[in-house]
């Protein structure tokens, strides 16, 4: 029998109590092998049944929505929140958490952890890569350093919207759990995503130890675009997250070696050693002319990156505490919510609107002095 058969010859009515009591009895009449959900028979599951109230419904349905635009704007954002948490929920289950803090089940596989099973005085290095990794492994002090290896350059994880709301938290939770490299780190953080507690943290500085070159500072600044998202801004607040500097450049003169950050500390080395006159114009065809013919004199070897260095370099200029230099990444105000201007920047180098970081790339062109093209 025809789904408009059915209608027109039992007359049914598909709304308020003609659906709870009357329906499944009607129908069930005229059909030959009904069928139900349970053997309680208190939900009707025929597919023929099932295509008749989808239909009525969803034409229903549909002129109701054309004819209150606003209230589908929000039945709509609601769902696709509702969308996001359970997506949020899933990934988080689906994670494998350690039972405990410092137990060690659980935690990622390319992370070396340290020895000592207590917070304070432990440091994890989060490094580009496993070249890198394997050098800082091999350079590390086991008993309180613990390296975790990156791969390549991770999600960059900026969400628009309000500062404090809960669907920009939970946006910015989705899309972080959405990258394999982001859902590693958070499980060597020990902190949680969506059920974050600070108290959980095993390491007691996060270092950011990338390679000191233009990708390296893209790598960089994307991890601190994570750790400035809710509720990881946390970590800044209370004075866990560090950069760590390490040389771009080591000179050697007379079979001895001397480690240097970037171009301008260099050039500057150059000046020092050469015994140039500083007051040559800086730039000048003249002053190029000197500086090259300084530089053919040295042994200069460029770092392409930290798995070039050997581990004994690498501990010299960048693991060890009485050498190495470190900075801490605070907010200008103390914390992210008093710190507009700093969230403002990060909204224009990070977000999505392309026209504000036009705008600022060419306001500061004239103002690079290390460009890497």
């Amino acid at each position: 029998m025809l789904q408009t058969d059915i209608i027109k010859k039992n007359k049914i009515a598909l709304s308020g109590e003609d659906i709870k009591e009357g329906l499944t009895a009607v129908i069930s009449i005229k059909m030959p092998d009904p069928k139900f959900s349970s053997q309680t028979k208190d939900k009707l599951v025929s597919s023929e049944i099932r295509n008749i109230v989808e239909h009525i419904i969803s034409e229903k349905v549909s002129t109701w929505f054309d004819q209150n635009p606003s209230i589908s704007k929000v039945v709509l954002e609601k769902i696709t929140q509702a969308a996001m948490a359970r997506d949020v929920a899933r990934k988080a289950r689906d994670n494998v958490r350690r039972k405990g803090t410092f137990e060690l089940s659980g935690l990622p596989g390319k992370l070396a952890d340290c020895q000592i099973q207590k917070r304070e005085g432990t440091e994890l290095f989060i490094v580009e890569g496993d070249s890198a990794g394997g050098s800082a492994k091999q350079g590390r002090i086991r008993e309180y350093q613990a390296v975790l290896p990156l791969r390549g350059k991770i999600l960059n994880t900026y969400v628009n919207g309000k500062s404090n709301g809960e669907d920009q938290s939970t946006k910015a939770l989705s899309k972080m759990m959405s990258s394999n490299e982001i859902v590693t780190l958070i499980n060597a953080l020990g902190t949680g995503s969506k059920d974050f507690n600070i108290e959980n943290l095993r390491y007691d500085k996060i270092v950011i130890m990338t390679d000191a070159d233009v990708d390296g500072s893209h790598i960089r600044t994307l991890l601190l675009t994570f750790f400035n998202n809710h509720p990881f801004n946390q970590l800044i607040e209370n004075g866990h997250v560090y950069l760590a500097r390490p040389p771009l450049f080591k000179v050697t003169k007379a079979n001895k070696s001397i480690y240097i950050k970037d171009e301008k500390a260099l050039e500057e080395y150059i000046l020092e050693v050469g015994k140039l006159n500083k007051k040559i114009k800086r730039g000048s065809a003249e002053y190029r002319k000197l500086i090259q013919e300084q530089r053919e004199k040295l042994s200069i070897q460029r770092f392409k990156g930290l798995g070039e260095m050997n581990p004994e370099e690498l501990w010299e200029t960048t693991l060890n505490p009485e050498n190495r230099t470190m900075l801490k990444v605070q907010y200008s105000k103390g914390t992210k919510d008093k710190s507009k201007e700093d969230q403002k920047m990060i909204k224009v180098l990070m977000g999505d609107e392309v026209a504000p970081r036009k705008d600022f790339i060419t306001n500061n062109a004239l103002d690079v002095a290390n460009l890497d093209i």
